[in-house]
């Protein structure tokens, strides 16, 4: 599975059925409730996926099995990143980057959410 969304599909939830769509929206609107412009949104989202989705977890980068050990937020702009260690090495991806590994982390809706955001922003 991987979390690079494409329109109307994500890893785990499929967001063409309507109660899929209900889902994601009500998550972004708990996220965001406070939220007075796209940045504040954007702050809620990635709060949330911090206090929600449970590290470490298994995933993948290409062909490489890493941990994802925690969020990380960019420097500029928008985006999320992942913090993963491979072997000895730390990485820092973009999320869009990670392939989920079964057992999905507890919390991985959030994840979805702040995907289906970004494509509302398109």
């Amino acid at each position: 599975m991987n979390w690079n969304w494409n329109l109307g599909r994500t890893a785990t939830i499929d967001a063409t059925s309507g109660e899929s769509k209900k889902r994601l929206r009500a998550l972004i609107d708990q996220a965001t409730s406070d939220s007075v412009d796209e940045s504040d949104e954007h702050a809620g989202l990635l709060s949330m996926i911090r206090e929600e989705v449970v590290c470490p977890f298994r995933a993948r980068v290409g062909d490489e099995d890493v941990e994802c050990v925690r969020f990380a937020w960019p420097k500029n702009g928008y985006g999320l990143n992942a913090v993963c260690k491979a072997k000895a090495n730390t990485l820092v991806v973009d999320i869009a980057k990670l392939e989920c590994v079964e057992p999905l982390p507890k919390g991985h809706e959030w994840i979805e959410a702040y995907f289906a955001w970004r494509d509302l922003l398109n």
